[in-house]
């Protein structure tokens, strides 16, 4: 991991229900209730620019309470290495505890309608964690 820069890991958190096993630093979706979030599972493509609720704060088992981070500045993993400024989204069809970590959105993909999970505030390498801004944004035509 490169030097962090002076950025504090502040934000607006949601406490919600986990609805499967939730792992820190990692994307969420929105789970079956209001409540509830639960795990990136395989099947979510990273170009597909899922819906997500936040970053996960905190392990959390089924059932159980857990804080996840809607705005502002969090740690997160990235599944390959990421720039600092790249925009980010969450991995989902990868292996192991890894659905849910980030990475820089595909540029030739065209991201209208879909989300985009925010941006990374420092360089970092594959697997490592690295600060994000959190901003769960839906791209329109033109941004």
């Amino acid at each position: 991991m490169g030097r962090s820069p002076a950025i504090p890991v502040v934000g607006i958190d949601g406490s919600y229900e986990a609805e499967g096993a939730i792992y820190q630093y990692m994307a969420v979706i929105p789970g079956t209730d209001d409540h509830q979030v639960a795990p990136i599972g395989a099947g979510i493509v990273v170009t597909d620019g899922p819906d997500i609720e936040g970053i996960a704060q905190e392990d959390a088992n089924d059932t159980e309470a857990v804080a996840v981070r809607i705005s502002g500045v969090s740690w997160a993993y990235n599944i390959g290495g990421v720039t600092r400024n790249d925009a980010l989204c969450p991995v989902g069809n990868a292996t192991g505890n890894i659905n849910g970590s980030m990475a820089t959105a595909d540029p030739t993909v065209s991201y209208t309608g879909k989300m985009i999970a925010g941006r990374a505030l420092e360089d970092a390498v594959t697997l490592a964690k690295f600060k994000m801004f959190v901003e769960c944004r839906i791209v329109f035509q033109g941004d």
